[in-house]
């Protein structure tokens, strides 16, 4: 069976999806880097209570979407459009997820008047709230944030591009050299030649973009660069796998089906839900806290 066009289309609509991601990053439009994130998310955790759905299982998803959009307002507010009342309001994330738990377990009080609703249904529409929202904003707030060893911009590319890119290795090693699988009962094609290739692209990925962009992730140091690169290469190949788990859990091949050579949005962004927010984390721990804010850029 003749791969290539599988390749060309995967590769052609990760080309013209992703650019389309880099360019408003590039651009410096911090709304516009919460927007798209937000409708990439919104398909994503539609696409993951579809799946909830086809198994059979009930879930709020107009609540959940509800909750993911307005998580995606609040981090407008409090990190592009009005900075300072963050300080005033610290700990707005937490209440919204007391307030989203609240609502969720009254909707299935109120839901159970006449057939009572499971308590799978509260966890379910929840567990698409953390899923995909929550980890995915974390490529908003590397994007955003000011921070002391790094371009906030440049460290969200540096995000995007290995993952991407320890992506596309993993597909073209397994699709080529394929031969031990890896999980073979949550996905079958994916063997440990393709984790291998994933793991060098990305941390050749990882090398070269530290390599030509030194002066916008100036703390990185050749250690930083290369478990960075496996880091997120290896969470990438399990990112994926959870999403697989999922898809495997709801007898569905894809997500979605709008994407050519991909599937839908959850297929396209599953590794990034496992890499950003550790890329996030890993600068904290290794380099403390946010430094001085870089130049303004336009909303």
């Amino acid at each position: 069976m003749n791969k290539r066009p599988g390749w060309l289309a995967r590769s052609g609509s990760s080309a013209v999806l992703w650019s389309v991601v880099l360019g408003v990053v590039l651009l410096g439009w911090r709304t516009g880097e919460i927007l798209i994130v937000a409708i990439f998310s919104t398909v994503a955790q539609w696409e993951f209570y579809s799946m909830q759905e086809q198994k059979g299982a009930t879930v709020f998803k107009y609540l959940g979407i509800g909750f993911g959009l307005l998580f995606f307002v609040l981090l407008w507010y409090f990190r592009v459009a009005h900075p300072g009342a963050a300080n005033l309001f610290p700990a707005w994330e937490e209440s919204l997820f007391v307030l989203a738990v609240v609502v969720l377990l009254l909707r299935v009080v109120w839901g159970s008047r006449g057939n009572l609703l499971p308590l799978e249904t509260a966890g379910l529409t929840l567990l698409g709230v953390v899923y995909v929202p929550f980890l995915f904003s974390f490529l908003c707030r590397i994007a955003l944030e000011p921070n002391n060893y790094s371009e906030p911009r440049l460290a969200a590319l540096f995000v995007v591009l290995v993952t991407k890119l320890g992506d596309t290795g993993a597909f073209i090693a397994g699709s080529l050299l394929g031969r031990h699988r890896l999980l073979p009962r949550i996905s079958p094609k994916k063997t440990w030649e393709g984790l291998a290739g994933g793991l060098a692209a990305a941390l050749l990925a990882s090398l070269v973009i530290v390599f030509l962009c030194g002066r916008g992730l100036m703390r990185f140091r050749l250690l930083d660069t290369i478990l960075l690169g496996l880091g997120l290469g290896f969470l990438g190949v399990w990112g994926d796998l959870a999403k697989s788990a999922a898809k495997r859990d709801a007898h569905v091949k894809d997500s979605g089906h709008w994407i050519p050579g991909i599937g839908g949005a959850l297929d396209l962004v599953d590794s990034l839900l496992f890499t950003a927010p550790a890329f996030y984390f890993y600068g904290l721990a290794r380099f403390g806290g946010t430094g001085a804010a870089w130049m303004p850029v336009p909303r």
